[in-house]
């Protein structure tokens, strides 16, 4: 037994209509989905070579902050002590907002830094160029860090929603919409028959009738032929 994957209906004028609704609307669906899919890529790529380009910044970046503070221990005899003693609240910190891209909210992190900094006449005694320097470079590091958490973050709920679209897009594309096409097909066919049924029957009711009449009126015709013919009383005569 041939087994059809199509939706369970039956053949009705209000059932097509209703199908041809829906299989329009998923096709609607299936072009802006793949629209959403081909710009969310774009941005996507966008990220990613910014990610590719950070990373590979990453690695020299941290070599000079960790060089710059071992440059700084050795001119000073040590700075961890009094980075511990002196802060007491964080000057760099990270801000927060959001991002729409087709329906899609990210996420993006930014430093930002605010008061005074604890550390102003470090170096005074000795190596001030050093702990500016190191300043300069754990900053360069730290904004680095917050920018590539950010674009991992975007990389990853990008990654995420794109493949679920995908899979819409796949199911809509090789499942939904041939299924919704052959119950049309299937709904088309039989209201098709059922045309023909009624016209064929509305033609044999037709033939029938006019057979029905036309035998009614040889009848008719008949009886009265026939009584024409017995009809032989002749009329009285007056005198």
């Amino acid at each position: 037994m041939e087994i059809v994957d199509r939706l369970a209906v039956f053949p009705t004028s209000s059932s097509h209509t209703s199908v041809k609704c829906r299989l329009t609307c998923a096709r609607r669906g299936r072009d802006l989905l793949s629209k959403r899919i081909d710009g969310l890529l774009i941005r996507f790529r966008e990220i990613m070579l910014q990610l590719l380009k950070n990373k590979s910044q990453l690695g020299q970046v941290m070599r000079d902050a960790a060089f710059s503070l071992v440059e700084v221990n050795y001119a000073t005899g040590g700075v961890n002590e009094l980075v511990l003693q002196a802060v007491d609240k964080a000057k760099t910190k990270i801000r927060t907002r959001q991002e729409m891209i087709g329906g899609i909210r990210l996420w993006i992190y930014e430093t930002f830094r605010s008061g005074a900094d604890p550390f102003k006449f470090t170096g005074l005694a000795r190596g001030g160029q050093q702990v500016a320097r190191l300043k300069i470079n754990y900053g360069k590091a730290i904004d680095l860090l917050v920018e590539l958490a950010s674009l991992q973050r975007k990389y990853q709920i990008l990654d995420r929603v794109i493949k679920t679209t995908r899979r819409r897009v796949n199911a809509l594309r090789y499942i939904i919409i041939p299924r919704l096409e052959r119950t049309l097909a299937y709904i088309v066919t039989e209201l098709d028959e059922y045309e023909r049924e009624e016209f064929y029957r509305l033609k044999k009711i037709r033939e029938r009738k006019t057979k029905r009449l036309r035998d009614r009126q040889s009848s008719y015709h008949f009886i009265r032929s026939t009584n024409v013919l017995l009809d032989d009383t002749d009329e009285d005569l007056l005198f």
